[in-house]
């Protein structure tokens, strides 16, 4: 099992009440799907960061994200996370208005996550902004973690389970 750090978009979207956006709301039946069925909490961790963030949000809603992650291991401010956190803003591959977002890859990266489970699909679960981050986090001693939305850690059973023999007849792989 790989070692996930769990971004905050995560959690909310795991503990908030169903959005009225149906895309927003899909995203958080997703997120409950995985944490109910594979996601094991023994490899997972959150930061000061994500502590912080809940803390300054919602009044409302403070307690429920904090109870959905209180027995998740916190991983503690890494002394470099300062310095690679400008590394991403000042090399380009984040704006300064996404500093939460690189407060997140920093502390995932230099934490040694193999993967950093988001949300945020504008900063850190970007196509287009991965090569340029993989460039400025990947010193030869830290790499940067798979970026990835929990859509992607699902299994699409429906596509592996079941296939059609040569009568047209459906079976199970299993």
């Amino acid at each position: 099992m790989q070692t996930i750090y769990l971004e905050t978009s995560v959690i909310c979207h795991l503990t908030d009440p169903p959005s009225n956006n149906p895309i927003t709301r899909a995203c958080q039946q997703l997120t409950q799907l995985w944490w109910h069925t594979r996601c094991d909490p023994q490899y997972l961790f959150v930061s000061d960061y994500v502590h912080n963030e809940i803390h300054a949000s919602d009044p409302l809603r403070v307690a429920q994200r904090i109870g959905a992650i209180q027995h998740i291991a916190r991983h503690p401010s890494h002394p470099g996370m300062e310095s690679a956190r400008e590394l991403l803003i000042s090399g380009g591959g984040l704006n300064a208005k996404a500093r939460r977002a690189a407060e997140h890859i920093t502390c995932a990266t230099l934490s040694n996550s193999e993967i950093l489970l988001t949300w945020d699909c504008a900063n850190i679960a970007n196509a287009n902004k991965l090569r340029l981050l993989r460039m400025l986090m990947n010193d030869g001693i830290y790499t940067l973690p798979e970026l990835v939305t929990p859509f992607e850690l699902m299994e699409n059973s429906y596509e592996t389970l079941w296939r059609r023999d040569s009568l047209g007849y459906l079976y199970s792989r299993n």
